[in-house]
């Protein structure tokens, strides 16, 4: 079964493309025999037909495209009520990359308690960690205002939390790498809250009928996602001129601070062996499955398939690719969630 020539995939949002832009145009995808495409999700990038969010999920069955980048939640529901099609089938990070800026006057969580704070998006990915990130850290979040910015935020919108703190309308806001390197330049701080585990960003889904019909491309796509996160992590300043090539403008980066930053967020939490973390995968799960009746009778662990994976760990590629085992190890994360 030979390699399809170019391979399709939909990013689930902008904030995705640091890393699948350098997949994209690093040079992996070519030695694995293929050309890789992605579209944007919920933005209008120049060349691309517009996707919506509603979009995601029905394009990747009917064969628009091959992956999906992203999806988090809705595979439980599809598989609850029937379709078993969805699988994930690596993971990128088992980590949250956003940030929480704050003012002065705002020291530790628990001073958010009768305060306003700004969040990007209501996904469980990012409104659920949040919370619990905030009570973990010994906030009330009950007696915390968190204002939502928009259902699903583009790129647009994901600048307007940190201008609604800069503008005295709320003491912190929760916001994606770059902005709150932004915020930290304009006057603000970082809040010290602790890291939590969690599915999010880049998490590989695809259709189980679609991969059993091309395994060998299946194959060549993981192992180009394996040599992508080397490249990301090994090359520092080819990776950040491809961020600054594509991304520079549809981010609105202003200069070459944010994009190392952006780049060095990723860099440090992308896994050599793209695995699922557990508790990564419990903490998404218990955020928008466990507590719903109509779908909490699926497991967590029934939408993943990492047989794909595993087979290329085991023919010792993601070793000897950073030269032994114990080089190619995963980020460690927070085990209190």
């Amino acid at each position: 079964m030979a390699v399809n020539a170019t391979v399709r995939m939909l990013a689930s949002h902008i904030s995705h493309m640091a890393f699948l832009y350098v997949w994209r145009d690093s040079g992996v995808t070519q030695k694995q025999g293929f050309d890789l495409t992605v579209d944007v999700t919920g933005k209008n990038v120049p060349g691309q037909e517009f996707r919506g969010f509603p979009d995601r999920a029905p394009m990747l069955m009917n064969g628009t495209y091959d992956f999906l980048s992203g999806l988090h939640h809705e595979p439980y529901r599809q598989r609850a009520q029937g379709d078993k099609r969805f699988v994930y089938i690596a993971q990128s990070q088992n980590d949250w990359d956003d940030s929480v800026v704050a003012t002065d006057e705002i020291k530790t969580p628990k001073d958010l308690e009768g305060k306003t704070v700004i969040a990007t998006s209501n996904a469980p990915c990012v409104y659920g960690n949040l919370k619990h990130s905030l009570e973990l850290g010994g906030a009330d979040v009950g007696k915390t205002n968190i204002v939502m910015m928009s259902g699903q935020a583009g790129v647009d919108e994901r600048s307007q939390p940190l201008d609604k703190v800069l503008q005295g309308e709320a003491v912190a806001a929760a916001v994606d790498p770059t902005f709150d390197l932004r915020g930290v330049k304009n006057g603000l701080h970082r809040l010290d809250i602790p890291s939590v585990p969690v599915i999010h960003n880049a998490t590989m889904c695809a259709n189980q009928e679609w991969v059993n019909e091309n395994e060998e491309t299946t194959m060549a796509f993981l192992r180009s996602m394996v040599d992508a996160i080397h490249f990301f992590k090994t090359e520092p300043d080819r990776s950040c001129a491809i961020i600054e090539r594509n991304l520079a403008a549809l981010m609105r980066l202003t200069d070459q601070d944010e994009i190392q930053h952006l780049h060095r967020t990723w860099a440090r939490l992308l896994s050599p062996k793209p695995f699922p973390h557990p508790l990564a995968v419990w903490n998404v799960y218990n955020l928008d499955v466990a507590h719903d009746p109509e779908f909490n009778w699926i497991g967590p662990f029934e939408i993943w398939n990492t047989s794909y994976l595993r087979a290329i760990d085991d023919s010792e590629y993601i070793d000897e690719l950073w030269g032994s085992a114990k080089a190619a190890t995963n980020p460690a994360v927070n085990i209190a969630i």
